[in-house]
Parts: structure tokens; sequence; C-alpha cells
């Protein structure tokens, strides 16, 4: 437990310029007196200096270098083989900087096999809808690293249609679904945009600073728990169990004593999920809560008026 928290406080320190020892306690659930230890001991191999004052923290000595056998050649080929699919999705050339750089370290290219990206496949892109989608997430991450606001058309969870223009910061693969966290300068503050919402993007001729953004996972984690969520309850035909545990997760899914298979668990209210239970058809039946029985039985009954 000691070793592998000192080598995530390492980590912590090569990726920020400068890191406070309240910071290390918090985020490692330690005390300030087993920080400063930690950071004696991190010390000996290497060189970290203590900054003082307000705005003082612990920092890493530009001349430091990780030696290239950090990484062993199974990690490089996963890396290089995770960075080439990521890629594939968003076209960055930051990326394909970085993995020339990792190929530089490695003898992959001139004595061993080329790596089999066949293991690992990205696509967050709807159904029917590929090209369109990615020409939009690569425009997004092109705007992030050009630093350059974004013109957006797209529709919210209540079907709206709304157009903002917004500063792309970072881009987020959340469950096989990109996201764009963004600065929104209508809200004026940032927020997360689902790429598979935006209708359309165009790259405007303003450039935008940077802001401190924080924890994006934990602000994805605050986002999420704003929405309007209900206690699911449905019970479920044996034809379609393996669907529906996909969806919500085998942990969800059990059996009752009367032999019956049901699903409990958390979703939001919304038509996405009142979609996803009338793409099952009979095969499955919600229980509870009864505002989201009612919002099903009125959708069956709009869809067989079509067909009389």
């Amino acid at each position: 437990m000691k070793i592998q928290t000192l080598i995530e406080i390492l980590f912590l320190l090569l990726s920020r310029e400068k890191v406070s020892a309240k910071y290390i306690a918090d985020k490692f659930g330690i005390s300030l007196r087993t920080v400063y230890r930690y950071i004696d001991e991190l010390s000996i191999p290497v060189p970290i200096y203590n900054v003082r004052g307000r705005n003082g923290g612990y920092m890493i000595a530009d001349s430091f270098k990780i030696s290239a056998s950090f990484l062993t050649e199974e990690e490089k080929k996963y890396l290089l083989g995770t960075l080439k699919e990521v890629d594939n999705e968003v076209g960055s050339d930051v990326l394909k900087r970085i993995i020339c750089k990792i190929e530089t370290l490695t003898k992959l290219n001139q004595t061993e096999t080329p790596i089999n990206l066949g293991n690992l496949i990205i696509d967050g892109s709807a159904w029917g809808s590929t090209d369109e989608y990615k020409q939009i997430l690569t425009l997004i991450q092109t705007c992030i690293e050009k630093r350059t606001a974004l013109k957006i058309k797209y529709f919210n969870r209540n079907g709206d249609r709304l157009e903002r223009v917004i500063e792309p910061h970072t881009l987020l693969l959340k469950q096989g679904l990109w996201y764009c966290y963004a600065y929104c300068t209508v809200r004026n503050e940032f927020r997360l945009f689902k790429i598979g919402r935006i209708e359309s993007a165009k790259a405007t001729n303003k450039q935008f600073n940077r802001r401190e953004i924080g924890n994006v996972e934990e602000a994805f984690a605050e986002w999420y728990q704003k929405i309007s969520s209900v206690d699911l309850d449905i019970e479920i035909d044996e034809s379609v169990r393996h669907d529906v545990e996909e969806w919500l997760g085998v942990g969800k899914v059990y059996e009752t004593s009367a032999g019956k298979i049901k699903a409990s668990c958390k979703v939001p209210l919304s038509k996405d999920v009142t979609a996803k239970i009338l793409s099952f058809g009979n095969k499955v039946k919600v229980i509870s809560p009864t505002e989201l029985k009612k919002e099903v039985i009125a959708n069956a009954k709009k869809i067989i008026k079509n067909y009389e």
C-alpha cells in the first residue's frame, strides 16, 4: 500500500508543475505528517524541492527524466495501440506527436512484429452516423489544440435545438460515449456536451485562453447527479435478459424466489429511458415508478395510433 502511494505521488508530481502538501494529503487520504515523510523518502532518488510561500508546493527538477526502460515492451505495445485507436477517433496532431515519441523509445519498428490493433477498437459514434460523428469529434479536438472557439447546434435532453458558442477544453470518453467539456459563453460556466447530440459544429475566428478546469471526472459525476433520477424496477422476459444486462449491468438483474427475472437500479428520468424500454416491446414490463409506467403506456398508445 505504501509503495503504491509513493508511486502515485511521484506521478502526480511529474504531471503537475507544483503540488501542495495539503492537496496530496486530501487526494490520498493521509495525514500531512505522512506526506512530509513520503516526500523525504522520494527525495532520495528523485530531485524534489519545496517552494515556500502562499502559492508554494512541491516540484520536481526539470532535469529529472524517467528511463525509457521504465515501460516494458508489452506495456509500450498496449499504450501505442490505445493511442493509435484514440487518434483514429479524434485525429489529433498532438496524439500523433506522442505516438512518434513513444515509438522512438522502443525497437518495435525495427525488430519486432508490428502491433496488432485488432484487439482494441474504439468507436463512440452512433449507428449510421460514423463519418459525420468523427468529423465533429476531429474538429473539436483541433479547436482544443488551437484554442479556437466553436459554434455548435445541438439538441438538449428535452429535445430543444439550441445554438451555443463554446470554448472546448478537453474530450471525455465515458462508457463508450464521447463528451466535450467546454466553457459555455452563454451560461458563463463549464458544461458537458454529448458529442452525439451535436448536430453541427463550426470553428470561429475567436481565440480563447485556457481556464482552470479542475477534475473533469468529478465534474462529470456532479453533472450526472443533477439529472432527475428514479428507482427503476422492471420485470424481464428470459429472451432479453442479456440485452438488459448489457444496458443496466449484470449485477442489476436477478431472479426472484417465484422464478421471475427482474432488474432494479437508479436511472435518469428521460426520454432515452422510455425509448429504451419501448425497444424491448412486450419483453420488459415496468413495475415502478408509476410516472415512468404511465409514460411508456402513453407512448405505446401513440405508436398504435400511427398504424390505425
